[in-house]
């Protein structure tokens, strides 16, 4: 029984490629899998070898056309029918009187309660923006160009007045030195 050239590629080579084929670089490819990017490049150059293409776009079109039919699985169908979420009754345990909700929902109405108590006191939700660094390791940039035009717009303002600040600060020193 001859062995397939997709059998004898190892576990990080067959990784490498599904990324390839996911378009990553070989950066991004080596930041998923948490190795160097030579090593990347190391697996995808025995992968195109042992899959005798040309390209590494080409093995691995080549190895999930050939995955591909080995792993098939059927669909699995399930009834389009849904369960409705059942009403409880609950009972507050202060007051003795039964409020109906249901199950797993919070109460929309403390919830405008709430929003509008916090309208009241100025504390309006704001919305929340991506910063201009990453926070972890290997996070890419999302932010738009306007967006990258507006934090580099801010950070410069923010800084002009930071530095305004301190040179109207040691002016006042001076004054009161003198």
């Amino acid at each position: 029984m001859p062995v397939s050239n997709i059998d004898q590629l190892n576990d990080g080579q067959r990784d490498c490629l599904r990324l390839v084929l996911a378009h990553l670089n070989s950066k991004e490819i080596a930041r998923e899998l948490g190795v160097s990017p030579h090593t990347v490049d190391q697996r995808l150059r025995t992968a195109i070898r042992i899959l005798n293409v040309q390209s590494r776009f080409e093995a691995a079109r080549k190895f999930a056309a050939e995955d591909q039919q080995k792993t098939y699985q059927p669909l699995i169908y399930q009834t389009s029918r849904v369960e409705p979420v059942p009403e409880t009754r609950e009972q507050e345990p202060s007051s003795g009187r039964t409020s109906e909700r249901l199950a797993g929902k919070t109460d929309d109405r403390a919830n405008a309660v709430r929003g509008r108590a916090a309208a009241a006191l100025g504390q309006a939700e704001v919305a929340r923006r991506p910063l201009p660094f990453p926070r972890f390791r290997g996070e890419k940039n999302r932010l738009a160009a306007v967006e990258r035009l507006g934090w580099i717009l801010a950070i410069a303002i923010g800084s002009a007045l930071s530095f305004g600040g301190l040179v109207a600060g040691l002016e006042a020193l001076s004054r009161l030195k003198g």
